[in-house]
């Protein structure tokens, strides 16, 4: 899912995911799931221009899309300079992963033994893996007269209610400016499909959602990489890899934390991240806020339990130097070299870098406390914490 867009042919590939649909979910999965290297075909059954504002929807899409340079081709992303030449022409000139059929309905849904056979008005067929019904009244999931599970609730998690575990599955954020974010898990996706066809389940009142277009944007391209997955690995919903999908969400900078105290512009947002996907500690509630309180000192019994979780060096080392405290500078490198194997050369490294690559204020003092932000980064950097699979609950693969 990382191949850049500019090493494939420019050549139509035959599409594994089919999204119906002409409204801002159907049609920002649809970039997201192609910008994940996705073969795609979206069918409009209206014309997609009389839904919503496009153009200014993909100037918004295009500030919360930024992939990786490493990763991506960035010339990619002109897919979403639409200005006024039009949507359609612009798509088939820069992405060839991406079929567009407008005014066109579907009128036959087969289950096929790969997937499914997907026959339009105009006969036209397509066989493919994985489907997403974007539509309002889920006009596919009621022709496949699949049982799917409904959603327990209609609303989505507030992050002040989520379990620990759970906040691991974390795939997308509804950023709130006056309230509590909202938090998408994988769950809440899978629930509301069966056999790959996908449909909305919680996230169908964001159709109408008119003041949280960053929000909708990251609950759509959630389900374009989900869809997306199943559809490029060939796969289904039981033999997801949570991290692997994350990773690419965590790679195009989708919003999938809940803090908002935290900006994907600070020198370690990815960091942040990835430290609160492997649930070393949950968010404060504070007023009508979530935050991470990045400043806030570490205590040995926020880390012990996840630490002992993936690494079994790290309980022989808490058996010896636990405390009902907080934890130094000097703590915390003794558990990084003897976790890791690693020598003096963690000491250097960390006085070396600690202004520079690091980008910590003041200066290196083994006894003063770590906070939450600078504990991010070091798991980042000296350990694999985030690579331990979970479950679908959230639990560490055992």
């Amino acid at each position: 899912m990382l191949i850049p867009l500019g090493a494939l042919a420019q050549k139509k590939e035959k599409p594994r995911l089919l999204i119906y649909g002409s409204n801002a979910v159907a049609w920002t999965a649809a970039v997201q799931a192609t910008q994940s290297n996705v073969p795609t075909v979206s069918v409009y059954n209206e014309p997609i221009d009389s839904q919503f504002n496009l153009n200014k929807w993909a100037e918004t899409l295009k500030n919360n899309l930024k992939p990786d340079s490493s990763n991506k081709n960035p010339d990619s992303l002109d897919v979403l300079e639409l200005g006024t030449v039009g949507f359609n022409k612009v798509n088939d000139a820069v992405n060839p992963l991406l079929t567009e059929i407008q005014n066109r309905t579907i009128k036959k849904l087969d289950k096929t033994k790969r997937g499914w056979q997907v026959t339009l008005s105009d006969n036209q067929k397509f066989n493919v893996i994985a489907i997403i019904d974007a539509t309002e009244n889920s006009d596919l999931v009621k022709m496949s007269t699949l049982n799917f599970e409904n959603p327990i609730k209609e609303d989505f998690t507030l992050a002040k209610d989520m379990t620990l575990p759970l906040s691991r599955t974390t795939v997308a954020t509804l950023n709130s400016t006056d309230s509590i974010n909202k938090v998408v898990f994988l769950e809440d996706i899978l629930k509301a499909q069966k056999d790959n066809l996908f449909g909305l389940g919680r996230g169908k009142y964001l159709l109408n959602e008119k003041q949280n277009s960053t929000g909708t944007i990251a609950f759509s391209r959630a389900l374009g990489v989900t869809a997306g997955y199943l559809a490029f690995f060939k796969t289904d919903a039981s033999k997801i890899d949570v991290r692997k999908l994350q990773a690419e969400l965590i790679n195009f900078s989708n919003a999938i934390i809940p803090y908002q105290d935290v900006r994907a512009e600070d020198s370690h947002f990815k960091a942040i991240v990835k430290c609160y996907l492997t649930g070393f500690f949950l968010g404060k509630e504070q007023g009508n806020k979530y935050i991470f309180d990045k400043n806030a000192a570490v205590r040995f019994e926020e880390i012990k339990p996840v630490l002992n979780d993936i690494y079994t060096r790290s309980q022989l080392w808490f058996l010896d130097n636990y405390r009902d405290d907080d934890l130094t500078w000097k703590d915390l490198i003794s558990l990084i070299r003897f976790v890791s194997f690693k020598g003096d050369e963690v000491d250097r490294q960390i006085k070396k870098d600690w202004n520079t690559k690091l980008k910590f204020e003041g200066e290196y003092n083994p006894e003063s406390k770590v906070t939450r932000e600078q504990f991010a980064v070091m798991t980042d950097l000296f350990s694999t914490a985030f690579e331990k699979a979970i479950n679908l609950d959230g639990t560490f693969v055992k």
